[in-house]
């Protein structure tokens, strides 16, 4: 068990590198920042940085992690009703619609390390845990539902980046109604009836 000096200077650390990690993100993009970089900026030694994480991915994995919690206990009304797929779908696109720039452009950029396409998945296998067996109407092969879930997912993240880089040309409210919509019934009860 590590003491209390341990704990800050852990946590001080960490803040440090976070706060570098900020301050790159704002000035290049996220394949071009290393360890080096990052250490430099931050002032931390590299085997420091080393100790606390495995690599730059386990890095960003603490950072898309840190959201997800802040979104599970700050945000999310129903997780433990998976089957609100509408209520999920407005309440988080509602929750990166208010995140700082940085957060914004990590959704956004796809890069070797896909934030946008982990915390998304991240949020539905939270979803997918809670409601154990009985989530789907139809029995489906793990294969299946995988396919269906990167569907889901696909869907509404190419729904928020398309918004930020149109200029949010909806307001966010507006926006999470329909991703939400969308996500619940598909497009049909969007389109005109058949003649």
């Amino acid at each position: 068990m590590a003491d209390g000096k341990g704990d800050l200077r852990v946590a001080r650390t960490r803040a440090a590198l976070r706060s570098a990690f900020e301050e790159l993100i704002a000035e290049t993009t996220l394949d071009k920042i290393t360890v080096k970089a990052l250490t430099e900026r931050a002032g931390v030694n590299r085997r420091t940085f080393y100790l606390h994480y495995d690599a730059l991915e386990s890095f960003y994995d603490d950072i898309m992690n840190g959201i997800m919690d802040e979104f599970f206990a700050h945000h999310e009304k129903t997780p433990d009703d998976p089957w609100d797929m509408d209520g999920h779908a407005r309440r988080f696109f509602r929750f990166l619609a208010a995140q700082p720039p940085m957060i914004e452009q990590l959704v956004c950029s796809p890069n070797f390390y896909d934030f946008g396409g982990r915390i998304y998945a991240a949020q539905m296998d939270r979803y997918r845990a809670k409601a154990g067996e009985g989530f789907w109407r139809y029995a489906m092969t793990p294969e299946q539902e995988e396919l269906v879930c990167a569907l889901i997912r696909n869907i509404a993240l190419d729904f928020y980046r398309q918004w930020v880089r149109r200029g949010k040309p909806m307001a966010a409210e507006d926006a999470a109604r329909l991703i939400g919509s969308v996500t619940l019934h598909g497009t049909e009860h969007l389109l005109t009836p058949r003649p």
